[in-house]
């Protein structure tokens, strides 16, 4: 029994060695092409609020899933449409307007207190005359990234609309890929990672609507200036848990300050309110079956992400700490369980 033991010993570390390496060789390649394996994780998004829409209408209607699919993008692409023709021009305008507010903002807060040549500066980079040069190489790398930015989401939209036509052949040719032994447990962790993702994301695209209609209409009756802009940038940064909320704040209070200290103040208790009616009301009700995400661990992530990342890791992040959440309490958890009960088996031997 001991002489299988040693002979087993130098067998099992070399395995585990060559595992290690080869981990660390697909990490590398990972790394390679993270903005695609990014984008291919954000089509798996798309793909699983098409299949959750999909799966509502064929409880109302007699059809199969590529029917649903389809016309569950039908409508996305009418409502998306609907709103833009409602909302977008408000939208477009109160950005532009906000943008032009700035230097008077500026001046503002500087009236209050000293901000030395800060004003100075924006106001000389915003007045210097500009060259064909710079202007061209301002509208080229403009271009580019509307470019880069329409290329991601066409790709992230068209990915999620395929795997959502043929989710189970999909994940059956993922399953595929795994030892025999090990697919009812990859099918299970993959189901309970399907089942949080979805209910997170439903949660927050309700939450994002709800911040949205409370945050303009607050704004509204304080007498804010574009307020269905500053409601939609609060919307839209409510995807980013913590973080977004705070970001959203900033362009808001600095539209309040131009009606004086006692509007910004409005707002601040405005912005302040909202997150509160969320957090105590809204995100109980809506996610009650997602992953409960510690705010320190979901914190940290953003900023790792987003440094590591950029601003597409930023988005992603607290989806993708749902995912590692869920894995560990799917695989690594039962994994070290098990490994305790051999441990303390081989003991008492």
């Amino acid at each position: 029994m001991a002489m299988k033991s040693r002979r087993s010993g130098p067998a099992q570390a070399f395995l585990v060695g060559i595992g290690l390496l080869a981990v660390i060789v697909l990490a590398l390649a990972l790394w390679q092409v993270r903005w695609i394996v990014l984008l291919g994780f954000g089509a798996i998004l798309a793909a699983i609020l098409l299949n959750a829409a999909a799966w509502c209408l064929r409880r109302v209607l007699p059809m199969g899933q590529v029917s649903a699919v389809i016309l569950s993008v039908t409508l996305l692409i009418l409502v998306g449409v609907a709103a833009f023709i409602l909302l977008g021009a408000q939208i477009v305008s109160g950005l532009l307007e906000i943008q032009t507010q700035i230097p008077e903002v500026i001046r503002t807060i500087d009236s209050w207190i000293d901000l030395g040549d800060v004003e100075s500066w924006i106001g000389a980079r915003m007045d210097e005359p500009m060259q064909m040069g710079s202007v061209f190489s301002g509208l080229t790398s403009a271009t580019s990234i509307l470019i880069a930015l329409g290329t991601g989401i066409a790709l992230v939209f068209v990915g999620g609309v395929y795997l959502a036509l043929n989710p189970e052949g999909y994940r059956d040719g993922a399953l595929a890929l795994a030892p025999a032994h090990l697919r009812p447990r990859l099918r299970q962790t993959m189901a309970a990672l399907v089942r949080a993702l979805r209910a997170w994301l439903v949660g927050q695209l309700v939450a994002m609507f709800a911040v949205f209609g409370m945050t303009t209409v607050g704004l509204w009756l304080l007498g804010v200036s574009t307020p269905i802009a500053l409601g939609a940038i609060a919307g839209l940064l409510e995807f980013v848990p913590y973080v977004g909320p705070l970001t959203s704040a900033v362009p808001a209070v600095a539209v309040g300050i131009m009606d004086g200290p006692t509007t910004a103040l409005w707002v601040i208790l405005l912005y302040f309110a909202v997150q509160q009616i969320e957090g105590a009301l809204l995100i109980p009700l809506i996610q009650r079956e997602a992953v409960d995400l510690p705010p320190a661990i979901t914190v940290f992530s953003i900023v790792g992400l987003g440094v590591l990342l950029g601003p597409l890791g930023v988005i992603l992040a607290a989806p993708l700490t749902v995912v590692g959440v869920v894995l560990a309490r799917e695989l690594w958890c039962p994994w070290m369980a098990a490994r305790g009960v051999e441990e303390a088996s081989e003991a008492a031997e």
